[in-house]
């Protein structure tokens, strides 16, 4: 008969914090503050007990990138190893987020783990935290309420673009505790090409923001152009095979390292989401001289001066407007790569080391 094995025992330690943690809940509770706020400022209780009791340890991390377990893989995780890449202290990237490591400073690189995080780690309320925001919540167009608003003003917010940051002070969160990082690109990854092989192109995971049924209107609309849409998880999208029927439209499921061979066939490129922080394939393909056609959603308005280095468009144009913009794209001789060429991601690691560190940054960066 096999014996079954039991669960690993949790630290007296932090089994000892738990409790502290729900006893620093009730009391919040009970004095009237709403379960999340009590949930994010219980930590805070617990800190103000035990702070006169703590050794002062120096910290075996100096940088610690913060990227839930469930999420890595993508995206957010390939975001903290560009920082790591170009920070030459101690750093370490974890995934726990109800067990945290003690560091010098702290990157998160989506709110959503910061809250998580500062929930369950009372040592992050005396932490120096830098949070990375993308954007808002997709249905209201806003990050959670009072209490998570409350809980960002105590922490350096870094927005991916200058509209949610200006987003976020209107929400309450104090201008000094607010800043902007545009994401990066590697500019010899995505070397600059001579426009001219007559391609328009697409990149993205399929979702409902990045607003499919209009790219379709697009394709359908614009049977003189040829379409080509890097991404994955589009067969989930309804219709789309009819789409791929379609004799001026191509879909690619490829890994990052296809990119710059993708942007270097094409002409235009099109983002036409309905909610943003980048898209980051929109300065992956300017740095590689692509000419960008974008709705005016997250970062694209940083990027692009309009009718010079590419050209803006409203969230709910009509196709035929969009169309109209693409056509103009074509005729287009600016030098896009150069308009973008300064975002590298030494840059962008940099910005957020000297928010997650401070002064403690400019000895520590990268030369």
């Amino acid at each position: 008969m096999a014996v079954k094995k039991r669960p690993p025992t949790m630290p007296i330690r932090q089994r000892m914090q738990r409790s502290a943690l729900g006893l620093a809940r009730f009391a919040a509770r009970a004095a009237g503050r709403s379960q999340e706020a009590a949930a994010l400022t219980a930590p805070g209780i617990v800190q103000g007990v035990v702070r006169p009791f703590q050794r002062r340890r120096r910290p075996a991390i100096d940088l610690c990138l913060v990227v839930k377990d469930g999420s890595r893989g993508w995206i957010l995780e390939a975001v903290c190893r560009e920082i790591a890449s170009h920070f030459d202290g101690r750093w370490e990237i974890c995934g726990r987020l109800d067990r945290l490591p003690r560091a010098h400073g702290y990157f998160f690189v989506h709110y959503h783990f910061y809250l998580a995080a500062l929930k369950n780690n009372p040592h992050l309320w005396d932490s120096r935290c830098a949070v990375w925001v993308t954007h808002p919540k997709e249905e209201a167009r806003d990050f959670g309420g009072p209490a998570v608003i409350e809980a960002l003003s105590r922490t350096n917010v870094v927005s991916m673009c200058s509209m949610w940051r200006d987003l976020l002070a209107d929400l309450g969160v104090p201008g000094e505790r607010l800043s902007v990082s545009l994401a990066g690109a590697d500019p010899e990854f995505f070397p600059g090409h001579p426009r001219g092989g007559g391609r328009v192109g697409f990149c993205a995971a399929y979702y409902d923001r990045k607003s499919p049924d209009r790219i379709v209107e697009l394709v359908r609309a614009m049977p003189h152009r040829s379409f080509t849409l890097m991404g994955r998880g589009w067969n989930a999208c309804p219709g789309f095979a009819d789409l791929l029927r379609l004799p001026n439209f191509e879909y690619r499921e490829g890994s990052y390292a296809d990119y710059p061979a993708f942007y270097r066939e094409l002409d235009v490129f099109v983002s036409l989401a309905a909610l943003e922080g980048g898209p980051v394939p929109l300065v992956e393909s300017m740095m590689s001289n692509v000419v960008p056609v974008a709705t005016r959603t997250g970062f694209a308005p940083d990027l692009i001066h309009d009718g010079e280095n590419g050209f803006l468009c409203e969230i709910d144009a009509p196709a035929s407007a969009v169309a109209s913009l693409v056509d103009r794209a074509f005729s287009s001789t600016a030098d896009i790569r150069h308009t973008v060429e300064h975002l590298t991601w030494r840059r962008f690691s940099r910005l957020i080391q000297e928010q997650a560190l401070g002064p403690m940054a400019t000895t520590r960066s990268a030369a």
